[in-house]
């Protein structure tokens, strides 16, 4: 008779694990999440950008770092701040938009 309770037991505890999982919606809310876990990281990287951007301001101010060296990592910077809000954009649009589009990873994060 415990035998029979341990197997009701455990196809109990199975049903109420994978439940969640065959949800009709789960799929959308497993979308929503990445989207919202992807956007993070995106705003974080778009923030390493401007900080980067920030402190080559300060050493070209201070005479740290030369014109030629300030305009190639500027235009750098520059370059990978824009490809990050153009990132973040894409993820805002799919968490708005029902048909999940892939969205790029292909870019290195900031220097």
């Amino acid at each position: 008779m415990s035998g029979l309770v341990m197997i009701v037991l455990a196809v109990a505890v199975v049903a109420f694990l994978v439940a969640p999982l065959l949800r009709a919606d789960a799929a959308e809310a497993e979308r929503l999440g990445a989207a919202t876990s992807r956007l993070g990281e995106l705003h974080s990287r778009h923030e390493q950008a401007l900080a980067a951007l920030r402190d080559l301001e300060d050493d070209r101010a201070t005479a740290k770092i030369g014109d030629d060296d300030y305009i190639a990592l500027k235009n750098r910077l520059t370059a990978q701040a824009i490809d990050v809000m153009k990132r973040i954009d894409e993820v805002e649009e799919q968490r708005r938009d029902p048909a999940p589009r892939p969205v790029r990873d292909d870019a290195p994060g900031p220097a």
